[in-house]
This record gives C-alpha cells, structure tokens and sequence, in this order.
C-alpha cells in the first residue's frame, strides 16, 4: 500500500517471524516458539518515536500509510485517543526458562476468534491462515 518501504528498525522488535500474511499475528491467541508458550497479550501501541527514520533522525511521513488502517480507536471508542498499532505483547506461560532461537517454528496453538474475524474484514478470505512460520531476531 505504501509507495516506499519502512524500515523494520522503527518497531525495535524483538522477536521478527518470517512467512506471516499480513498482520496475521493479530489473529493469534496462544503461540509456542521451541519450548515455551506463549499468550499473545495485546497489540502493540506506537508511539512518535517510529515516525522517526532511524539513519537521518528526521520525522517523516512514511507510517501515515500504515496507521490509516492499523489506528485502533482509544479507550471507549474515543477517536481523539486512538492509537496506531504494529506487532504484539508476549507473554511467556510455559516452558520457562527456555531458550528460543532463530530458526524455532513458531505454532499457532489458539487464535482470538473475534480478531480473526476483524482480519478477515480487513484483508479478506482469500488468504489462508497458517499455523507454522520461521523465527528470527530484530
């Protein structure tokens, strides 16, 4: 949708999961990545700081493509409170300490039935859901 590419270093993942459709973790509810589990809490809210290009440290317009369909309205529905999200809170509920790896397959235990059906609002059903993906590290 954007006519240039963003740079992942915005998000400052820590986890990066390869082979996804399209924000597909927004579907996902209870994941494993080798031998821990873990709850996908919440979307990630972003703040100003990823409106920033990581090289020049000039504030630019690159996200506004992305936030005019990930900005999510703010508590009650206010729109004056709204946030733009991009990526997902983790936590760990099994197979802890554990170490993960770049490499581990990540599977898709559970998905949120109500995000998955807002996915397929957003992006439709033409896409398939998978339950396997590739894990590295931002």
């Amino acid at each position: 949708r954007a006519s240039r590419r963003v740079d992942m270093r915005r998000f400052r993942p820590n986890i990066v999961v390869t082979g996804t459709l399209p924000w597909e973790e927004d579907t996902w509810k209870r994941i494993r990545i080798g031998p821990v589990e873990l709850q996908v809490w919440q979307r990630c809210a972003r703040c100003l700081m990823t409106t920033f290009d990581r090289d020049t440290l000039r504030r630019d317009g690159a996200l506004d493509v992305l936030r005019s369909f990930r900005e999510r309205p703010g508590p009650g529905g206010n729109a004056s409170t709204s946030v733009s999200n991009f990526g997902m809170h983790l936590v760990p509920v099994a197979g802890c300490p554990g170490d993960i790896s770049v490499g581990d397959t990540l599977e898709v235990l559970e998905r949120d039935p109500a995000r998955e059906q807002e996915w397929l609002a957003k992006f439709g059903p033409r896409w398939k859901l998978s339950l396997r993906f590739a894990v590295s590290f931002g």
